[in-house]
């Protein structure tokens, strides 16, 4: 006697999530999680929020703002030319003061 069991193949469902900025710019992704689709648009907008307005899997609506760069190596290359930035303009502005003395 065999027994036959019924196998589900449950696929994720993939999300529509609609992003936009303050100037109004608005792009929409389709993706299977929120990180996956913000990293996808980050590189799209300059702002450091966007908003983000999608449908969870049990049916509720979610809108929110998302703080970006998002994701491990960018954050820190952002950290990392933020902090090369700044010591950048402190040399110049010790170099301009040395020079301005003379």
């Amino acid at each position: 006697m065999k027994i036959h069991l019924m196998e589900h193949n449950i696929m994720a469902k993939m999300r529509i999530f609609k992003f936009w900025n303050e100037n109004g710019d608005e792009k929409e992704k389709e993706a299977l999680s929120l990180k996956k689709a913000v990293m996808s648009v980050q590189g799209d907008y300059k702002d450091e929020f966007i908003s983000v307005e999608y449908i969870t899997k049990k049916g509720k609506q979610i809108s929110q703002s998302v703080k970006i760069p998002m994701g491990r190596k960018i954050r820190e290359a952002a950290i990392t030319e933020k902090r090369r930035l700044a010591l950048k303009a402190a040399k110049e502005a010790r170099d301009k003061s040395r020079y301005a003395s003379n």
